[in-house]
């Protein structure tokens, strides 16, 4: 009993100083959009689609010589707060839309 304790110790304190990655745009529900701006910088494209502007941003990843793209796209609810965000585009690019998060204690 006390070796598993001292073996799930030390796992806790060796996870403590991890870094996470969690999905940037799931985080972005509910938001307003200087949230998304402050993550990934200004928008690249801004559109109306009946009659509401959803903002689009762009990452691209160079992959086996090819160019592949990803868009997140935002799209705005009550008050300006961010109502849906979603990732459309070749997967490996997506990620670039991930955020890192990482412990101050270590």
């Amino acid at each position: 009993m006390m070796r598993l304790f001292v073996l799930a110790s030390a796992l806790a304190l060796a996870l403590g100083g991890c870094a996470s990655t969690t999905s940037g745009p799931s985080r972005l529900t509910g938001q307003e959009l200087d949230a998304a701006v402050a993550l990934y910088g200004p928008w690249a494209d801004q559109v109306e689609v009946k009659g509401q502007t959803r903002y689009i941003w762009r990452r691209s990843l160079l992959t086996n010589g090819q160019s592949t793209y990803c868009e997140l796209r935002v799209e705005l609810g009550f008050r300006r707060t961010i109502r849906r965000a979603y990732l459309e585009g070749f997967p490996a690019a997506c990620e670039l839309f991930a955020v890192r998060y990482e412990s101050l204690t270590k």
